[in-house]
């Protein structure tokens, strides 16, 4: 049986998407053969496909309805639709013709992306959820993450403002990378914590299993394994392998740990990560500390640290404000 237009440019696109079967490829291919107009209509598919796939940058957007718009577009003003014929001026031309003014190629990018978008966003709390390939992620308040899977490249790719803590689940055909202001960490079996806020001069990455790659279009970058801790200077733009702080992951732990640490720098800490703020006036801040902390809330942890230091703690909505004599 004859298929019609629209079946045969479904069975195209998952040709060139790599997820026909084998017999769906041989109907494509034989469809080719029949005529020199089918042929010349698959190759415009791989044209546009092969265009698309070029593109460094992808545009967040509803591909659903990017596609409807270009397909609106080759509607007659009366509301009829242009005739689908295999040869003349068929709909792929007209769409190439569109998608090459856009750019990349909407169509060739529907075929690329045949997973929507995903997107997590923490807003005043740590948010844990589940990626669709299956991996794990924890973002910290005041974070946004969306995620896009590419078929036709086999890559997964999540793009990052704030900080989160990934827990990959490893694929050896298909590589997974997470995209933050112009720099990409790549996963080698891993699970690492990314911290990228804009106002911040500097991107952090730590590995807590496996390896990652953390680099640029133009620089190669660093390596980091397990323990390790790579920073990225957005002003010499440079990469630096260091020490991790011992609290890294308490955003999603919720354990600290502070050993002889000043006032000042303890309470920067936990404002990383709870809502309500701690309030350290200047001649408080030089005051230290060693105490650990273990899921308690913020009412909690600033009733310890003004006890042991003895403080007082003034509650002021969204923050609690020290006071007392100083230490020596």
């Amino acid at each position: 049986m004859e298929n019609s237009q629209h079946d045969i440019d479904e069975l195209i696109g998952k040709y060139l998407a790599g997820e026909a079967s084998a017999a769906e490829a041989a109907h494509v291919e034989k469809w080719a053969h029949q005529s020199e107009a089918n042929q010349k209509y698959l190759h415009q598919f791989e044209i546009i496909f092969q265009k698309a796939s070029t593109v460094k940058q992808w545009q967040e957007f509803d591909t659903d309805a990017a596609w409807n718009k270009v397909k609106s577009k080759i509607q007659k003003s009366e509301g009829k639709v242009i005739p689908l014929q295999r040869t003349g001026f068929s709909l792929l031309k007209i769409a190439a013709s569109l998608v090459f003014v856009l750019g990349a190629g909407l169509m060739a990018f529907k075929l690329m992306m045949n997973t929507k978008l995903v997107e997590v966003v923490a807003q005043t709390e740590v948010v844990t959820d589940t990626l669709p390939d299956g991996s794990g992620v924890v973002l910290n308040k005041e974070t946004n993450l969306s995620y896009a899977y590419s078929k036709s490249q086999k890559t997964h790719v999540v793009k990052l403002k704030g900080e989160a803590y990934f827990n990959i689940k490893h694929q050896d055909d298909k590589k997974f990378i997470v995209e933050t202001e112009g720099l990409y960490i790549r996963d080698i079996g891993t699970s690492f914590n990314v911290k990228s806020y804009p106002e911040s001069n500097t991107v952090e990455v730590v590995v807590i299993e496996g390896e990652v790659v953390f680099f640029t279009d133009s620089n190669p970058g660093i390596h980091l394994k397990a323990n390790g801790k790579g920073t990225y200077n957005k002003t010499t733009k440079t990469f630096s392998i260091e020490q991790p702080e011992e609290n890294v992951l308490a955003y999603k732990t919720k354990f600290f740990s502070f050993s002889d640490n000043t006032l000042e720098t303890i309470a920067q800490t936990l404002n990383e990560v709870y809502a309500t703020k701690i309030i350290v006036p200047d001649h408080l801040k030089n005051c230290r500390l060693t105490v650990s902390f273990n899921d308690e809330t913020i009412e909690e942890i600033t009733a310890v640290i003004a006890d042991t230091l003895g403080l007082t703690v003034t509650h002021q909505e969204n923050k609690f404000v020290l006071e007392g004599a100083g230490c020596e």
